[in-house]
C-alpha cells in the first residue's frame, strides 16, 4: 500500500476520515454518542487515536489484562497506572471493553471513574476469568478496525464469524463498502516493549472492491485511517484477502504465517457509501 502514497499526498487537499469525505460531509459523533444506541451493535463508530494504541505502555497494559479477569472487586477494572496508560489515552482501554463485553455489562476505570459499557460483545466471559484465545484475535482485530489517523469517529459496521458480529444481509445497503479484515492476537505477543521495535503483529488485508468503491483512493486511505503510516507500528499489509485468505462463508480465514492452521477470528469493517462521497 506505500506505493501509493505519493498519489495520496498530492491528491488530498482537504482533511478526509474513514475512507474518504471532508469533516463538512459527516455529522461526526463522538464514542459516546455510538454507544447511545443510536447505531446498534454490530454497527458503531471508530475513532482510537493510533499513537495512544501502539504506544508500549498501552500494550503492555492490555496484555495484564489479558490475564486476568476483566471486572475485579467492586466492578473495577484491576488497577492500570497512569504511568502505563496516560490520561488522554485511556480511551484505549474503554475500546477494549467495548469490544470485548455486551451492552448490559460495564466496568469502572480505578483511575478516573469512568464508566466503560460494553458493545459489540466478542469476549463476554473476560468478566470473570483470563481472555482466551478466540477472544484474545477478535478484541484484537475489533480494536484495530476502530483505528481512526484522524482521531475522528466515522460509522462503521463490524462483521465476522462471532454470533454478535454475524452478517446481517438487512445491514448491506446501508454499509454497502467492504473496506478491510483485521486479524491479529496482541494480547499474547512475545514481543519484547522496547525501544522502538513493534509490539506484536496484526494482519490486514483489503477486500477486493475498496480501490473501485473508493476510487483510487481507496488503499491510501486504508493506510492512513488503520496505522497513521508508520511502518514500525506492526501492522502487516498482506494484499487483497482473496489472495491472502480463504472464503469462509461470507468471512475470510486467515493464517497469521504459512504453517499455521488458518484462523476464522477475523473482523471486517464495512462503510457507509456516503462515507467515500
Amino acid at each position: 500500500m506505500r506505493n501509493v502514497r505519493l498519489l495520496f499526498t498530492t491528491v488530498l487537499i482537504v482533511t478526509l476520515v474513514g475512507c474518504g469525505g471532508t469533516e463538512e460531509d459527516f455529522e461526526l459523533a463522538t464514542v459516546e454518542q455510538a454507544m447511545s444506541g443510536v447505531r446498534p451493535p454490530p454497527k458503531g463508530f471508530n475513532g482510537t487515536v493510533p499513537s495512544c494504541f501502539w504506544a508500549h505502555g498501552t500494550q503492555q497494559a492490555l496484555r495484564d489484562l489479558g490475564r486476568s479477569a476483566l471486572v475485579g472487586g467492586g466492578g473495577f477494572l484491576p488497577d492500570i497506572p497512569l504511568s502505563q496508560v496516560s490520561a488522554q489515552c485511556r480511551h484505549v482501554l474503554r475500546s477494549a471493553v467495548e469490544c470485548a463485553l455486551t451492552p448490559d455489562q460495564s466496568v469502572i476505570d480505578p483511575v478516573t471513574g469512568e464508566v466503560y459499557k460494553g458493545w459489540w460483545g466478542l469476549a463476554p466471559t473476560w468478566t470473570s476469568g483470563v481472555l482466551n484465545t478466540p477472544g484474545r484475535r477478535y478484541v484484537t482485530a475489533c480494536m484495530v478496525q476502530r483505528l481512526n489517523y484522524y482521531g475522528t469517529s466515522v460509522p462503521i459496521l463490524l462483521e465476522g464469524a462471532a454470533s454478535t458480529i454475524a452478517r446481517e444481509p438487512a445491514f448491506d445497503e446501508q454499509y454497502s463498502i467492504k473496506e478491510s479484515t483485521v486479524f491479529g492476537d496482541l494480547f499474547s505477543s512475545p514481543t519484547p516493549l522496547l525501544g522502538i521495535l513493534p509490539a506484536f503483529n496484526v494482519f490486514v488485508c483489503w477486500e477486493s472492491l475498496l480501490p473501485q468503491s473508493c476510487g483510487l483512493l481507496g488503499l491510501p486511505l486504508l493506510e492512513k485511517r488503520i496505522c497513521d503510516d508508520v511502518p514500525l507500528c506492526g501492522l502487516i499489509p498482506v494484499g487483497p484477502c482473496a489472495l491472502s485468505c480463504v472464503q469462509d462463508g461470507p468471512y475470510w480465514k486467515c493464517r497469521p504465517h504459512l504453517l499455521a492452521e488458518p484462523w476464522t477470528e477475523t473482523v471486517r469493517v464495512k462503510l457507509e457509501k456516503a462515507t467515500c462521497q
